[in-house]
């Protein structure tokens, strides 16, 4: 019995009740299994490593790369999965389909293929994972394209099923699996995306599965040993709500009750606080510089990237954007500009459409 996948079992249950998690002791077990190597390696695709910075971009069924300067490094067609629905009226809450490592951009093509982009405009295809009509599957890649881990959803009935495997990415070998858990379907029900990888640990959102509404933020962040799920470090919580797209520096959360903004590393330790209102929460790569993205709402109608040091200086304000993660440390992504720092001004780009991550990635 994995004592790590207790924990995550422990945090899905309790959060899905609205409560935070509990000590291992009072928590519950799931099924983990582990098993040999089950596929036949193939041979890698062929590809020159990408250079420099994008912004990863979804729009109307195309993977835009972006640049820095707001132009576009390649493009791709995705196909959408199956599931778009959980069932009693309730939207199936979809991750983009997107990974980067430190050369390369993967991305799930409809149900199943995991394609890797060959600029300008065109793909190869990697490997497989579940997929169907009841079956949905979130995956990353590890920085040094060697591994995969995938989240595998069956939303088949009146529960919510999850797995999550590591094997490797070329032939699916030393295929693992680490985590297992079902629950009755509702809203508030805890599902997991591996999101990337840190010093080969996997950092998982926990989010919910099925929704009725927008679900703008993951309820917590989890760092686990991707051959044990073993949990080493949690970020976030109800009271200090964390961002989307952490970076290596690691991750930030804004509690709005203290009027603080909390900055976290990679193991879990405190490592700034700024007092702010603002719930500047995403850090640039340096860690050293923070934004939000508001507005665009009901009762806020005007979009604005707001920019400030880790410290409280060189504060910026962008209007007419919403940034929602940075591409370097000068640069940050809108799903329709890309916002300069430290001038604040931004570039339109040629289409809007879903921030979908950066290249290079790793955290």
């Amino acid at each position: 019995m994995r004592r790590g996948a207790i924990l995550l079992t422990t945090a899905l249950l309790t959060l899905a009740c609205g409560g935070s998690s509990p000590s291992a002791s009072h928590s519950l077990s799931p099924s983990p299994q582990s098993s040999a190597t089950v596929s036949t390696p193939s041979s890698s695709p062929s590809a020159a490593p990408l250079t420099g910075a994008y912004g990863l971009l979804l729009s109307a069924g195309t993977l835009y790369l972006i640049r820095p300067d707001a132009t576009e490094a390649a493009t791709v067609s995705v196909a959408a999965p199956s599931v778009q629905s959980c069932g009693q009226g309730m939207a199936a809450v979809l991750q983009p389909p997107v990974s980067a490592s430190i050369d390369q951009v993967y991305f799930r093509d409809g149900d199943t293929k995991i394609r890797m982009v060959v600029p300008p405009a065109s793909s190869a295809d990697v490997t497989t994972v579940p997929g169907g009509p009841n079956t949905i599957s979130f995956f990353s890649v590890s920085p040094d394209d060697q591994r995969i881990a995938v989240l595998v959803e069956d939303l088949s009935g009146s529960s919510l099923s999850v797995r999550l495997y590591v094997e490797d990415l070329h032939g699916g070998g030393h295929h693992a699996e680490i985590y297992t858990n079902t629950t009755q379907k509702g809203k508030g029900v805890i599902t997991l995306w591996p999101m990337g990888w840190h010093q080969g640990r996997l950092a998982l959102a926990l989010w919910a599965a099925c929704t009725f509404e927008q679900v703008p933020y993951p309820s917590s962040w989890h760092v686990v040993d991707a051959a044990t799920a073993n949990r080493v470090a949690t970020i976030g919580d109800a009271n200090c709500v964390p961002s989307v797209w952490p970076s290596p520096a690691g991750v930030a959360c804004f509690d709005s009750a203290g009027s603080k903004v909390q900055v976290y590393d990679w193991a879990g330790g405190l490592a700034s606080t700024l007092s702010t209102k603002l719930g500047a929460t995403e850090v640039s790569p340096s860690g050293h510089v923070l934004a939000a993205g508001s507005g665009g709402g009901v009762g806020n109608p005007s979009p604005t990237t707001t920019i400030v040091g880790v410290d409280g200086s060189g504060s910026v304000m962008s209007p007419g954007h919403m940034s929602c993660l940075w591409i370097d440390d000068g640069h940050l992504l809108a799903p329709d500009a890309v916002v300069a720092y430290p001038s604040g001004a931004a570039t339109v780009l040629a289409q809007s459409g879903q921030c979908a991550g950066r290249f290079p990635g790793g955290l």
